[in-house]
């Protein structure tokens, strides 16, 4: 048995086979995905800079060190994945920007297509080796993999959660796949085609292809065929494949062996390994690409031989791994919470767990319409309920009699219309904390929810309360007001299956989407439910229930909305009895009800959001609307997924985290602190025409287009003039080879991406910059600026101008807007309700962390009652709080994540999922010193050099507090008042890593002088003076190439490093 080998006396998960995507994981040093992007995550790390290069591709070039692939490489896949993003954004009104787990899965299909083109036998070796010496070494992996053959690299799977962005992932692999066929000069392909599992996921395909900027068809009988010449996409439903053409069915045979297939959820499709075998014979010569959320599921479900054959297929195949449970703890979608009523003999029981659905989606559609912020800011759609059957066409057979989920919701609904004294009296128990459904350990399952319908109660008037909420209930979910009102449930006439719900005539507020909707009305008839035939209209419910103005609140139907229906809407979730055999459809619609917008498309919960990504104080409610509730009822598949979800090492309950509340006291009184901000009624946009050309004396910029990697690597660590490099100048006959109007466009797209529409650009007014060159240095070989091969030549030359233009663009927007800005700044005083207050934090503590969860609840009483006097610990140097009176609130809650060797803590140790959560965000270990710095020198000199002097502090919000160079989203971390008597010295302060600025002239670093040449003589405010500092927490060492510390100081960087920082920074400014 191999050194490190273990017994695995549990059945292997397909985490644990995962060969290639941990050999990809390998050429990049790590052994994780977690190890590889930990410092990747950070969304100011998402898009292109000025030069067209990936943001991320910097921080991954930070590691390098550990690679074997060389630099100009990675900077060469970066190229590859900008440029093809860039062409399926062209009809795109919404552009993309990648996440940085979809620029990975892009960068290791580049990283494994090049090896697979170049040398696919050492490509083979290279993969076999691993496998025999370092994946069979590991502890974690699953050592039963046969070595990998010739066959298995044809073959490449993505396994990702839905709702990751897999479909355009889809279209760029495309795009990769062609380009690297062209550079190797593979053989044409006969066809691209795209297997989905049914029709409408095809026509889903056909309309994102489009907005990809690529031509589409629906595969039929008569399309062309021949050798693809790059014009036309098949998209294909997988069951009209065959062995043999039929009246709907096309024999696999007849597209030859050569073609590109991508494949959708094919599992999910035709069964069995029936669609491998199609798969096989279409690539035999060609190759595919295969696209699941649910890879480990389907293998989950197998035992045996069909389980080891599948991990074998799946580990070779899996190129890369963003399941759900990196979904999840990465912050991405909404939270959920899971119950299953496992038997319904309780009648009572089961109406008031039913109640306990409608009170759910009831508390989330008062959360939807009492903000408009939650849809207009963070993006949530209306809320909607679904309640799924198993069946298909929604009618079974059971025990000889023909019976239907959808029947028994339907009686429930027609129930609670019709019997307000009884539904009033569940919903009076469920908004009771110490009754209502109770978990297995005698506590309410619902205590803690249903807080804005609770808003109002009063002890003793319960009964009204919930009398008044039943109706308010019947009024926003069922559109109706009317008393003693029935349930109608209308038929399309005419239409395909759709049902309409509504109450007397009421608007429809609900609609149901069954197969069988004939025998589905006969049994609703059977069983005394008022049904009839009726127009619709030309609208159809179902196809409209996204759009704003739809009436429907529930949806009821089969597990067929797995199979390509999309919404944004959906929030609460009842499954009847859903079995074994429904799973992937379960996790379908559960990755489909999961699925988030969120805060500016970030895609994830507001209580996720990285720091960059601040919104301010919450709405109220906004939790409960993003997070997905899910009520089974007897749905045996419901303890399956949730035995799934905790071996995936996610929350499988609602009971995951406590939620403390700590509050914050506000210090600032009286005080009169001065701050700077833009006069309202002000603004640029509105006001000033920029031209560009109008900066050309006061705008530089520098461009490297040496060899590539080079040149922006060093621009990039700040090289100054020490390097002798050859330049260059883009002349007149390079310049009229050009096509204008391409560089116009990408200038005017840089434009419009940025929203700066006040600039006026045209074709004549770039031109005459370029030929105007004094305020471009270009550092590039001479070889690089003469004619040789004119195609590539002026392609080159083209490049080079647009990052030329686009640099130059960005500069002068920004020093036009800078100089606008400061002839309009006022000095106001700091008020109460300034953004960078808050009234309390929201802390989320795992629950086996009991500790912690007292120890905050202990802080909360301490800060309540007055008793909080100074620091408070709750776990170690990791959890604290301090109290600092001169800092204008407190406490400041902090938090130290990881250890002097850069490992993460506060998370679980087998899953990554955090231990605790605290919004806003709290002060990492480098803002904690800075404050405790502080408050020892003002401690220590409160008699020496600040005698008479009063000191102010107060942390700075990112996007919230007092912002500069709005653009490039600097809020400096602090905010520092020496008073000395009537004179103000306001210092904005931000402790933080230096290395990747641009060198002492980055205007992060230049702040300082811009406040006081511009900014402070138009405040005519004699007793201000303004100032910034950069406190670095990068070693001097690590930056000396940029100056000598003097130089730093004199440029206001101060490195903490330096016992007497802090000194030298109060001495700076009370001598200033």
């Amino acid at each position: 048995m191999p050194r490190g080998r273990r017994q695995i006396t549990r059945p292997p998960r397909l985490q644990e086979a995962l060969v290639l995507h941990k050999y990809i994981l390998h050429l990049l040093g790590c052994k994780d995905l977690e190890a590889l992007s930990q410092d990747l995550k950070d969304p100011a790390l998402e898009g292109v800079d000025d030069e067209g290069t990936s943001r991320i591709f910097y921080a991954l070039k930070m590691h390098m060190y550990d690679y074997e692939i060389t630099e100009e490489k990675l900077y060469e896949y970066d190229r590859n994945i900008v440029k093809h993003t860039k062409e399926i954004n062209e009809r795109r009104e919404e552009k993309i920007t990648w996440k940085y787990y979809q620029y990975l899965a892009l960068l290791f299909t580049e990283i494994y297509l090049d090896r697979f083109f170049s040398d696919k036998q050492r490509l083979l070796d290279d993969i076999n080796t691993f496998l025999v010496h370092d994946f069979n070494q590991r502890t974690e992996t699953w050592h039963d993999m046969p070595v990998f053959t010739e066959d298995d690299l044809n073959k490449v799977a993505f396994w990702a959660a839905t709702g990751s962005g897999k479909t355009l992932m889809m279209h760029v692999n495309i795009k990769q796949y062609l380009h690297y066929a062209e550079k190797h000069n593979a053989k044409k392909l006969n066809r691209i085609m795209i297997l989905t599992p049914n029709e409408g996921l095809s026509k889903q395909h056909i309309e994102e292809l489009y907005k990809s900027n690529f031509d589409a068809q629906l595969f039929s009988k008569q399309s062309r065929g021949g050798f693809f010449e790059g014009q036309t996409i098949d998209v294909i439903d997988i069951n009209k494949l065959s062995e043999q053409d039929g009246d709907k069915t096309v024999a696999v045979d007849s597209f030859e062996g050569n073609n590109l297939i991508l494949v959708d959820e094919g599992h999910k499709g035709s069964g069995g390994e029936v669609w491998k075998g199609y798969r096989n014979k279409l690539t035999q010569e060609g190759f595919s690409f295969e696209y699941s959320a649910t890879f480990g599921q389907a293998i989950a479900a197998q035992t045996g031989a069909n389980r080891k054959t599948l991990l074998e297929e799946y580990g070779k195949a899996t190129l890369f791994d963003y399941s759900y449970r990196y979904f999840y703890n990465d912050g991405y979608g909404k939270d959920y919470r899971i119950m299953n009523m496992a038997t319904v003999e309780n009648e009572e029981l089961l109406n008031m767990y039913l109640t306990a659905y409608l009170l759910c989606l009831y508390e989330q559609t008062l959360a939807f319409d009492g903000d408009l912020n939650i849809k207009n800011k963070f993006l949530i759609a209306r809320p909607l309920g679904i309640f799924v059957g198993s069946s298909v066409n929604a009618v079974r057979t059971e025990g000889g009699r023909k019976v239907s989920d959808v029947v028994k919701i339907l009686l429930f609904l027609q129930d609670f219309i019709n019997k307000p004294s009884e539904f009033s009296s569940y919903i009076k128990r469920l908004l009771n904390p110490n009754d209502g459904i109770k978990n297995p350990r005698g506590y309410s399952l619902f205590a803690n929810n249903f807080l804005l319908t609770k808003q109002g109660l009063k002890l003793g008037e319960e009964d009204a309360f919930a009398t008044q909420t039943y109706h308010k209930i019947i009024e926003r979910l069922f559109h109706s007001n009317v008393p003693n009102a029935n349930l109608h449930i209308d038929k399309q006439k005419g239409g395909e299956g759709e049902i309409g719900l509504r109450v007397g005539n009421a608007p429809y507020f609900g609609v149901i989407n069954v197969g069988d909707s004939d025998t589905l009305i006969k049994l609703c008839e059977s069983n005394d439910l008022n049904c009839e035939t009726r127009e619709f209209g030309n609208n159809s419910l179902f196809s409209h229930i996204n759009d704003d103005d739809s009436t429907i609140n529930i949806l009821i139907g089969s597990k067929k909305f797995s199979e390509g229906w999309s919404s944004w809407r959906v929030s609460a979730m009842g499954l009847m009895n859903v079995g074994r055999s429904e799973g992937s459809e379960i996790i379908q619609l559960f990755g489909r009800g999961v699925r988030l917008k969120g805060y500016k498309y970030s895609l994830k919960r507001s209580t996720a959001l990285d720091s960059s990504y601040n919104p301010g104080n919450l709405p109220k409610g906004l939790r409960e609307i993003e997070t997905l509730n899910i009520f089974g009822v007897r749905a045996d598949y419901m303890d399956t997924f949730r035995k799934y979800l905790e071996d995936e090492g996610l929350p499988a309950n609602e009971e995951a985290y406590t939620e403390v509340k700590i509050p914050t006291v506000n210090l600032l009184g009286e005080t009169k602190l001065k701050v700077v901000r833009l006069k309202e009624g002000y603004d640029f946009k509105k006001t000033v025409v920029v031209h560009p050309e109008d900066c050309m004396d006061k705008v530089r910029v520098k461009v490297d287009w040496l060899p590539k990697v080079d040149a922006l690597w060093s621009k990039k660590a700040g090289v100054e003039e020490g390097a002798v490099m050859p330049k260059g100048k883009l002349r007149s006959n390079h310049l009229t080879l050009l096509n204008w109007n391409k560089i116009f466009f990408a200038i005017e797209q840089m434009k419009n991406e940025r929203s700066w529409w006040n600039m006026e650009l045209s074709t004549e007014v770039l031109q005459r910059l370029m030929k105007e060159s004094d305020w471009y240095e270009l550092f590039i070989q001479e070889d690089d600026l003469q004619p040789r091969d004119f195609g590539r030549d002026v392609a080159r030359w083209e490049e080079i101008t647009i990052a030329l233009l686009r640099a130059y663009i960005d500069r002068a927007y920004k020093m036009s807007k800078g100089k606008w800005d400061s002839k309009y700044m006022e000095t106001v005083y700091l008020s109460p309700n300034d953004p960078n207050f808050f009234e309390e934090y929201t802390v989320e503590v795992r629950n086996d962390k009991q500790e912690w969860i007292d120890k905050l609840h202990e802080l909360r009483e301490q800060i309540l009652s007055g008793n909080l006097e100074r620091d408070f610990t709750i776990y170690g140097t990791w959890i604290t709080s301090l109290r600092f009176d001169r800092h204008l609130f407190y406490p400041l809650l902090c938090l130290q994540d990881k250890d002097a060797y850069g490992k993460k803590q506060l998370v679980d140790k087998d899953t990554n999922e955090p231990l605790i959560k605290i919004s806003p965000v709290a002060l990492n270990p480098g803002e904690k010193r800075f404050v405790s710095d502080v408050r020892k020198f003002f401690d220590d000199n409160r008699n020496g050099m600040l005698a008479n002097k009063e000191i102010y502090l107060l942390r700075n919000e990112s996007r919230k507090g007092i912002g500069f160079f709005e653009a490039s989203g600097f809020y400096p971390d602090f905010i520092l008042w020496v008073n000395d008597g009537e004179h103000q010295h306001v210092t904005f302060i931000d402790p933080k890593g230096i290395r990747n600025l641009k060198g002492l002239q980055d205007p992060k670093i230049q702040l300082y002088k811009t406040l006081k040449e511009e900014v402070e003589p138009t405040l005519h405010d004699a007793d201000i003076t303004l100032d910034s500092y950069i406190l670095s927490n990068t070693a001097y060492q690590d930056v000396n190439f940029w100056g000598t510390r003097p130089e730093f100081a004199e440029n206001h960087v101060l490195f903490d490093e330096d016992d007497k920082y802090i000194e030298t920074l109060f001495k700076r400014i009370v001598n200033s």
